[in-house]
């Protein structure tokens, strides 16, 4: 899989990536539906935003890190992938206070089914100033899809969202970090500005569609850790690549189903998300 975000592309402000923000006590009954990395608790997710706060950090928009003269010095943009409810319920409330502002990339075949935001949860969080955008229609790795399924997964979502929200979607988010050359120009074709990947870093393409970096925050992301992402600190970042790169080589290797069905029995997964009918 041939990448395109090369060290000294674009603009460094690091971009995180959240999925879930659960109770404290939810988390070990949560976990069996996405990987435990992907899950914080409330407590831990609160904590980072007062660090943030406290430290001077604001928020941007991904269309402010494209932007020609949009000051990016102690910025990062705020992530959240696949649509779960609860960051309506338990990430909202403390952006809100902090006074931060986020991007969720939502799968629009999950939207109210079980864990999921619902239509009337997206309206309020689009009236709260968070960007609503596309994370596909199903979540499939669109690097295992043929032309014409892609160009549906990302325009079919594209439009759903921006005809019941009544707001421009520009973006989209890669699922299961699966893109090639083949994906962006899919995407450009469908009309997005920029592609959110699963790779880690801190430097972002400015192509059409721009290519951008992300760093995951887990609950088990120490404050330390944390301040060191919000800073950039290359001392972070290089067993996280070590890390990325291992996958990558191991589902080459194996090929995509056998390194998914590893990936469920390793991170305990026993049930997939359905699409709404």
């Amino acid at each position: 899989m041939k990448r395109f975000v090369q060290p000294d592309a674009g603009p460094r402000v690091p971009i995180l990536m959240y999925h879930q923000v659960v109770e404290d006590g939810e988390r070990n009954s949560k976990t069996r539906r996405t990987n435990p990395a992907y899950t914080v608790t409330a407590g831990r997710f609160r904590e980072q935003m007062a660090w943030l706060a406290e430290n001077g950090f604001r928020t941007r928009s991904l269309g402010d890190v494209t932007g020609p003269f949009t000051p990016l010095q102690s910025s990062l943009v705020i992530t959240f992938d696949d649509g779960w409810a609860d960051n309506a319920s338990h990430a909202l409330p403390v952006l809100l206070e902090y006074g931060f502002s986020a991007t969720i990339f939502v799968v629009t075949g999950f939207i109210g089914t079980q864990d999921y935001l619902d239509w009337a949860q997206l309206r309020v969080l689009s009236e709260n100033g968070v960007s609503l955008q596309s994370h596909t229609v199903s979540h499939r790795p669109l690097e295992e899809l043929g032309h014409h399924e892609v160009a549906e997964e990302l325009g079919a979502s594209k439009k759903v969202l921006e005809d019941r929200l009544g707001t421009a979607v520009d973006y989209v988010s890669m699922p299961q970090g699966s893109w090639n050359r083949r994906i962006l120009h899919a995407a450009r074709a469908a009309g997005y500005l920029g592609v959110c990947t699963s790779d880690p870093g801190f430097r972002h393409s400015l192509g059409a569609p721009a290519v951008f970096s992300r760093i995951n925050v887990a609950d088990s992301t120490p404050i330390s850790s944390f301040a060191r992402i919000a800073r950039m600190d290359g001392r972070f970042i290089v067993p996280v690549l070590a890390a990325t790169k291992f996958k990558r080589t191991v589902r080459s290797l194996v090929g995509y189903r056998n390194y998914r069905l590893l990936y469920r029995f390793f991170y305990g997964i026993t049930e997939e998300p359905q699409e709404n009918p």
